[in-house]
Formats: structure tokens, sequence, C-alpha cells
């Protein structure tokens, strides 16, 4: 009796722990990569670095910003274009200039000179470069190479691996890889150590300069462990099995750059302005020796045209916006520079984060639930206050991080901890509201069965509503439709049994959308479902919700994608269309059989909408009707003005992509602006420009597979326009 009374009370509370686990456990799948990655958190994640980096060098006094200027051990030698207009030679300069320049960084002091750019073939002045770089062995060279993805270590294509590309290979081996590693986002927060050159791992620049300044062979390698990269009693914390974290100082030009004509200038070399002036400037004076003196010091190009400049999580401002470009010169002094001070970012292990986001998973979905509790005269209050906790919670979570970085370059992730908190706060929603739904009367489970909930409701408080008939009403109608559900068909020949699970399941999860947005699910007919919105029940956003239902069933479907296709089973997509009109809604059938539906125009239009993505690649199309009940609330994509088979006006249809709110990259909204002045240029039959907007448009984003479309239809009435007459209107002929 005793044990079995604590089992009875411990029951609920180990219920509650294992929900709480159970969410943690999700939100860890969804988002360490595991099976799959989410490309939208992992670029959330990426910014919370950014911003954390960011907010440290804010922090920081204006002494502790130019400490690398004034103490560190990297000095940057820039060819900008004012040393261009100072050299007596044009660019590419003849290499004696930086046989020169060898010479005096020498005899300055300066403890290893790398070389920012490429030798890759002969050139003047080959012959006094190869005679100085014989004579001094402190001289770092550089390769660039063409990689691939095959290996862990980048893996490179094509590179002549006996000279690494360097007509100077031959005397000097200090050879380094100068490509610049960039995560997803385009954006250099990683370093490489080593690139794989045909079967040899190879030092990038950074290393092959760390290299000579801790006095090691040529073509040395870091060691490599489970958790760090070795170099010289240095552990390097990995950031993947590939690289390592960058702890940078500041945004461009944190390092002490000096003018590469500052440099060359001594009494031997005489610039452009000496030979106008007629008199000795002798720049390379004892000031500048001092500022070289026992320094690794780095040769690269800052001209513009030379590209080399590269996305970081820091900027600084320019004229009133953000430049986050830093010269790749200075990336490589960051590299070198953290492994001289040994100032590494480390991140949590990846066993130990989980523990813990489980462990506050628990602790925040049994917390919210007790909180939730609490009873109050007015409960929303309480509900309002758990979200401003939950919210709290996150930005103390942020916060923490920050402080963490600041002090020591933790990095611990932000996404994955906000969003147990979330989800934990959106769990105890779903436990109580499915806690409250277990006394639901029998009848009315069995009635859901065949019509919509809401119909059911309505029908219970008023039976008249039974009667056959219908209303006019303005409804919003959905259709949507498996693509390609012959060929799926196929795939179970021999097994129907499978197909009906699979069709079963899709329906299932896409009914559950309907519903989830108060939609009144029609009818199934094969693989195609209709719905609508706005009856029984009046609703005035009828239009809106039908939207957002429609891009959370391809959320979702992009959601199972992976799923099915572990288990083997085709990846389905559909196809959805939406229009808004008049319609008759009502019970319509035998007085004995009959079902509650929508007849009319507006119907048949939104099956065509359906079927019509098929034409431009869209998977979900709405008419105009419907955009301007929705206009500024969604994000859309003009497709076209179309007459659908059986009717003579014209409708102008878009292509639904998001919420307004949905996050898009710069390529993304200027690809969305080019095809939209497209279509422009394309119905003042400005054919020519036409094809090039649509052009630039689907290079900046390929999934906007309208542009090709239109390139191909502009091209067509190039070679042989449309009559005078013509409107821009498409005819479709198939439904």
């Amino acid at each position: 009796m005793f044990s079995s009374g604590i089992m009875k009370k411990l029951l609920p509370v180990l219920t509650k722990v294992g929900i709480g686990l159970g969410i943690g456990l999700f939100v860890v799948i969804l988002t360490e990569g595991w099976f799959f990655e989410i490309g939208f958190l992992k670029n959330i994640d990426l910014l919370t670095v950014d911003i954390r980096y960011q907010r440290r060098y804010d922090g920081l006094d204006a002494a502790a910003q130019d400490r690398l200027k004034n103490t560190g051990d990297v000095v940057i030698v820039g060819i900008s274009d004012e040393d261009l207009k100072a050299m007596p030679r044009t660019f590419p300069f003849p290499r004696d200039y930086y046989a020169h320049i060898i010479e005096n960084l020498n005899n300055a002091g300066a403890r290893v000179i790398v070389f920012d750019m490429t030798f890759s073939s002969p050139r003047e002045g080959d012959t006094l470069l190869h005679s100085v770089l014989q004579k001094y062995n402190n001289v770092v060279l550089a390769t660039e190479v063409q990689t691939g993805s095959s290996n862990e270590f980048a893996e490179v294509r094509s590179l002549g691996e006996e000279t690494y590309n360097n007509v100077f290979y031959d005397v000097d081996k200090n050879i380094g890889v100068v490509n610049i590693h960039k995560d997803r986002d385009d954006v250099c927060r990683s370093y490489l150590p080593l690139v794989t050159v045909g079967n040899n791992l190879t030092p990038t620049l950074a290393f092959a300069a760390l290299d000579r300044n801790f006095n090691l062979p040529p073509l040395s390698r870091v060691k490599i462990t489970d958790d760090y990269f070795v170099l010289k009693n240095r552990e390097i914390p990995k950031n993947d099995p590939t690289n390592f974290t960058l702890n940078y100082y500041g945004p461009d030009h944190t390092f002490r750059y000096i003018p590469f004509a500052q440099v060359i200038d001594d009494s031997t070399f005489e610039t452009k302005d000496e030979q106008d002036l007629g008199t000795q400037l002798n720049m390379f004076d004892d000031a500048t020796r001092a500022l070289v003196k026992n320094k690794v010091v780095v040769v690269g190009s800052l001209m513009a045209e030379e590209r080399d400049y590269h996305n970081v999580p820091i900027y600084k401002e320019d004229r009133g916006k953000k430049n986050y470009a830093m010269n790749g010169v200075e990336i490589h002094a960051t590299a070198i520079q953290n492994v001289i001070d040994g100032s590494f970012v480390t991140r949590l292990d990846q066993g130990t984060e989980v523990a813990l986001i489980l462990i506050l998973s628990a602790l925040a979905f049994y917390g919210i639930l007790a909180f939730k509790q609490i009873r109050l005269k007015h409960a929303w209050m309480l509900e309002v206050a758990g979200a401003v906790l939950v919210l709290l919670f996150i930005v103390g979570i942020f916060e923490l991080s920050v402080a963490l970085f600041s002090s020591s370059s933790i990095l611990i992730n932000i996404v994955t901890p906000s969003l147990a908190v979330a989800f934990s706060y959106i769990g105890t929603a779903a436990y109580q509201y499915l806690a409250e739904r277990q006394q639901k009367a029998m009848i009315k489970n069995v009635f859901s069965h065949y019509l919509n909930p809401a119909v059911v409701n309505l029908l219970v408080k008023d039976p008249d509503k039974a009667k056959l008939g219908g209303d006019r009403r303005e409804l919003t109608i959905f259709f949507s439709d498996i693509a390609s559900f012959t060929t799926i068909s196929e795939h179970f020949q021999n097994h129907p049994e499978g197909l009906v699970e699979l069709l079963n399941e899709y329906l299932d999860e896409m009914t559950s959308l309907v519903l989830k947005y108060d939609g009144t699910l029609d009818k199934y007919e094969g693989d195609a479902l209709m719905a609508f919105w706005g009856a029984p029940i009046p609703q005035k956003d009828h239009a809106l919700r039908t939207c957002y239902a429609a891009l959370d069933m391809q959320k979702r479907l992009a959601e199972l994608r992976p799923k099915w296709k572990k288990e083997g089973k085709p990846e389905l997509a559909a196809r959805c269309g939406v229009n808004t009109g008049i319609v008759i809604v009502g019970n319509m059938g035998g007085k004995d059989r009959f079902d509650y539906t929508v007849i009319g125009d507006s119907v048949n239009l939104a099956s065509r909408l359906e079927g019509a993505n098929k034409q431009y690649g869209s998977k979900i199309m709405i008419s105009d009707m419907t955009y301007q009940q929705v206009k500024g609330k969604v994000m859309v994509r003009e497709l076209d003005l179309i007459q659908v088979k059986g009717k003579t006006e014209p409708v102008k249809v878009f292509e639904l992509l998001g919420k307004s709110d949905m996050p898009m990259t710069d390529a993304q909204k200027q690809s969305l602006e080019l095809y939209h002045e497209g279509i422009k240029l394309y119905r003042e039959r400005k054919w020519e420009e036409a094809i090039a907007y649509m052009g630039q448009a689907h290079t900046l984003d390929p999934t906007c597979f309208v542009a090709q479309i239109y390139s191909e239809r502009a091209g067509l009435y190039k070679l042989t326009p449309p009559p005078a007459e013509w409107n821009g209107v498409f005819v479709m002929t198939t439904k």
C-alpha cells in the first residue's frame, strides 16, 4: 500500500520530468545536426556569435582597441593604390621590388617575412629575388589552390605538387596555402591549419609563418588530437575536425599597417615623388625600422581590384554604414597572432552541452507548469507573466554568453538553450490543453471523424443548421495535390498497403494544419485535399489564415522528407492553389446524406491555380483577390497574368514565399527586386533588358525558377515578336 501510494504521487512528477527531457532531446536533435541541419537555426547561431565578437570589441577602451598597433607581434606591409602612385613602375611590380623589401626588413631585424601573394609564373626581377631568397631563410611564400570537398582537410584538385605552383619553390620551401575558409553565410570565422595537397598535408600561410617563427622546418605540420591542433606546445582548440575559431581582436585595420612605399624607400631606392622633387625622402627611417624589428611582417595587397577582402564577424563604421570587410592579409595576421598569444576561442564539448540542455528542459518544463498552476482571477495574466519570464530567461542566457566570451573567449550555444526554454513553455500549453480535453464527450469524438470539429460544435448548438441549402459568402478556397503522384504510386506497385500508409500520414499532417488555422476540411480526392476558410464560423482574416496554413504545410513537408527518406519512402512534395471570392457554402446532398461544402467559379479557379504551379515551378500560387487581403503580411513573387482553361478573363497570380518577416539573404532580396523589374521590362517588350534582369535574379536566387521561364519567353519573343494587341497574358491550355 505504501509503495503504491508513493508511486501514485511520483508518477505525475516523473511524467512531467520525462516530457521535459523529451522536449530537450527533441531540441538537441533539431539543433545539433546529428541527422539533418536546419539552415535557419544555424544562421541564427552564427549571428549570435558575431554579436558576441562585436559586443566584446565595443566594450574595450580606445587603448585596448589599439593594443596590437603598439605591442602586437605581427605588422602588415600593405600595397595600396597610393603605393602604386609612388612607385616608378606599374603594378604588378618587377620582383626586384620584393627583393629590396626583404633586404630592408631583414636589415631592420624582422623576425619572419610573409608574402600574401603568389609567384606562379616568371617575371622581371626573378633573378635578384631568387638570390635574396637564397640569402635568407625567414621568408614565407604563398600558393593559392582550387579546393574540393571530398576530404575533411579540403583536398586540392589541381596544383603542381612538386613546386606548389611557385617559381621560387626550388630555393624557398617555406610555403603556405593562402585560401580563406568561410562559413555557410560567407563569413570568415575560422581558419584551416592544414590543406591536403596530393598525399601531403600542407600548412596554410599563417602556419607556414608560425613554423618560421618557432624555427621549425619548412612544411611542418601541426599535430592533430581529438580536441586540439598542437604547435610548439600550444594547444589550439578545434572548432570542427578541420579548423579552429579565429579570436578576432577587432575589425579591419586593428593591426599596424605600414605602406609598401615607406618600407622600400631607403637611400638606394628612388620613388616617383623623389624623382619629381629631385631630392631623397628616404621614408624607411629609424622609426619605421623600429616598427618591424623582431616582428612577423606580412606583405600583401590592399587594392580593391585584387578582391582579397572577406566578411568577418566584427564591423567598423564607414560613412554611416557597417563595414564587415577585412583584408585577407589581416585574417592571416590574426591567425598568427592568436597562436603566438595563445589566445584561442574555446567551446563546451558536445556531451556536456547536451547534458545541460536536457537538465534545463526538464527544469523549465516542470517549473513553468508549476507556475501556470497558480490560480489568478484573470488567467490571461498568468500566461503573459509566464511568457515574460521565459523571455527574460532567454535574455539572461544571451547576456551570460556575452559575458563569458568577453572575459574568457568561451563560446556557448545560445540557440539550443533558448529553444529548449521556449519549447518547454509551448509544451506546457500543449500539456494543459491535452489534460483539459481528456473528458471530451464520446459522441463528439465519433462525429469529429466525419465532420470538421467547428461544424460539429455549430450543429450541436443549432440543429437547424443541418438543413439543406447554402449561403452566398466570401471565402478563401484551398486545393493541394501531391506532385508526381502517379510515379509515386508505381513505387508501391507490389506493396499498395505502403502507399495507403504513406498517404494517410501525409493527409493527417496536412489536415492537422488546416485545423490549426481553424479551416474547414471539405474533402479528400485521392491524394488531393480541399479546404476553405471563413465558414461555418465567420473569419475576417480567412485569406491570411489560408496563406499561413499553406506555408506551414510546405514547412512541415520539408521536415517530413528527411524522415521519409530515412524510411526508404518517396519524399512527397505538394502544390497548393489559393483563391478568395464569392461562393455558395452550406449542406448539400440528399436528406439522409449530405456534405458541408462550397461550389462556384471561385472554387474552380482555386483548383486551376493548384495545377498551374507545375507551369511555373512554384509551390503555392495565390490569386490577386487573395493577395489584396494579405498584402503587407506575406512575402510574394508576382508570377504572371494568366487565363486559365475555361475562363475568358485573365487573373494576376503570385507565388507565396513566406510571412512578411521571413528571413531573406541580401542576395534573395536583390533577386526579388531584379525579378519584379524584369517583369515590367518584359511587359514593355524590352526583351534584352528583361532577359538580363531575369538572368541576374535566377543567379542570385536559384529557387526563382520562374525567372528562367521569362528568360525563355523573352528570347522567343525577341525572335518572333507578339502582335501589337498583346497584353502579356499567358493562356493556360491545360487544367
